[in-house]
């Protein structure tokens, strides 16, 4: 195990990741003891909460009432009940009347604190992340009777409980799909039925929502489009880290070694596309290991990062490790975050150090092939499109022989790329939220637009040999 000593303030990705970030603000609130709380109202209201898609009855299901609107994170009365698949029901009593916003998470491990992912969260009115105060909170005139739908992202298992696995997205018509779960990989291999001949491999490499879930349905459209796909988990599966920590970058060789092993793929003709985070390790993945002749990278960093512990996040350790060491990292400035608001500026602060510590720099001149770098301008999460700029910046200065592509889409923001705008990733993706940047409609205008063009992309790197 690398040296862990060298932990420091949060720095926080991902659309799991800024959900668990901003939870915890509520969480520390939620899983205060009653007495914490407001003292009830003599007289005051009932406000029942029915609680359904409760995964397991481990644990509880812990709510807050808050009416404070500029700080809705707040805890004026607190409600618990135990967990139930069958549906969970808590009671506040004595509320005075007046508008609160309503959250809930569903406390599996029994810490009293969010940990998101794995464990689920609801808001009033079924609003999702951030949770405005208008559109999350309910009007308390008298005794009330409402409802949530917990919301479960991929990663994984709570701390303290059995790691609970994923198959991932479904293969579609015509498309074959294999659980990998050898040489302490977890990955699902997508390839067409009946393809004539070896095909091109691909990696997908998914991001800080960890688990398999989100990538795989990444991965299964590449499948449809001739490619032979392996979606690799490398944290919050069954057998695997169960946070983004001293993850090894020799468990990416392997899944490099295993795709080009497998019959249906030319070994010489293998690529790697990752997203977000998972953008960071493609390009470390390509930078080290000669075998990945192509690599795109969605929503990139070019910059190592610190790693992610949603249960722990004052103490994290280096995301990655290369022969048993920590790779250098850089911590995102908390100093420049707001509660709610975009994480961004967190990394923005933390350029000048980035710059100071050339040592963080991912070497993307080693890279054996061509690079796409795909971002928008308006991402709230981190600052993808400054960091394609500087990637392709010294690419530039190393006199890089292969092709660099760096297309940034305006108005667009994390989110920018979800394969085909009507597939599984697109819908899973939905309506964009503020702390992921971009509107709806310059999101979804940069999927349909580099889709195809990504195909061209690995097809002219891949399969023509370019």
């Amino acid at each position: 195990m690398a040296d862990k000593s060298a932990r420091n303030a949060p720095g926080i990705m991902g659309a799991g990741a800024i959900i668990g970030a901003a939870l915890l603000w509520c969480g520390a609130a939620l899983g205060q003891t009653q007495g914490d709380a407001v003292a009830s109202q003599a007289g005051g209201h009932t406000v029942t909460v029915a609680v359904d898609n409760v995964r397991s009855d481990a644990g509880s299901i812990i709510a807050s009432l808050c009416g404070n609107p500029e700080t809705p994170y707040c805890l004026d009365y607190r409600a618990q009940a135990p967990a139930d698949p069958a549906g969970a029901e808590l009671v506040f009593s004595g509320v005075a009347p007046g508008r609160y916003l309503l959250a809930a998470f569903h406390d599996e491990n029994g810490d009293g604190r969010t940990q998101i992912p794995p464990e689920g969260y609801a808001y009033g009115n079924g609003a999702g992340f951030p949770p405005a105060f208008e559109d999350a909170s309910i009007q308390v005139d008298g005794d009330v009777r409402t409802g949530l739908t917990l919301t479960y992202l991929a990663g994984g298992a709570a701390a303290g409980m059995a790691p609970v696995g994923s198959q991932g997205a479904p293969a579609p018509d015509g498309v074959t799909r294999t659980d990998l779960r050898e040489d302490g990989l977890y990955g699902e291999f997508y390839a067409p039925e009946d393809a004539a001949g070896p095909l091109p491999g691909l990696i997908l490499i998914g991001g800080s929502e960890g688990g398999i879930d989100a990538i795989s349905a990444m991965a299964a459209p590449f499948a449809e489009a001739g490619y032979a796909a392996l979606a690799i988990a490398y944290w919050g599966e069954q057998g695997l880290p169960q946070t983004l920590e001293e993850i090894p970058l020799e468990y990416f060789d392997r899944a490099a070694a295993w795709l080009a092993a497998r019959p249906e793929v030319d070994a010489g003709a293998i690529g790697a596309a990752g997203w977000s985070r998972g953008a960071e390790a493609a390009l470390l993945l390509a930078a080290r290991n000669p075998r990945i002749r192509a690599v795109a990278a969605l929503a990139p960093s070019g910059v190592v990062w610190q790693g992610l512990d949603f249960a722990d996040p004052m103490n994290m350790g280096p995301a990655w490790t290369a022969q048993g060491q920590a790779l250098p990292f850089v911590t995102p400035d908390a100093a420049f975050y707001s509660p709610g608001g975009a994480m961004t500026p967190m990394f923005l602060g933390a350029m000048d150090e980035a710059d100071a510590r050339p040592e963080t720099a991912i070497p993307v001149e080693a890279i054996n092939g061509p690079v796409l770098l795909i971002s928008g301008d308006d991402d709230q999460m981190w600052p993808s499109a400054m960091m394609a700029e500087r990637i392709e910046a010294r690419l530039a200065a190393a006199e890089f022989p292969h092709r660099v592509e760096n297309w940034v889409y305006p108005g667009a923001g994390h989110a920018v790329f979800v394969g085909p705008a009507e597939g599984l990733m697109a819908r899973t993706v939905g309506a964009p939220s503020p702390m992921l940047g971009g509107s709806e409609a310059a999101n979804r205008a940069a999927w349909e637009d580099n889709w195809p063009r990504t195909l061209d992309f690995f097809d002219a790197a891949l399969k023509d040999g370019e």
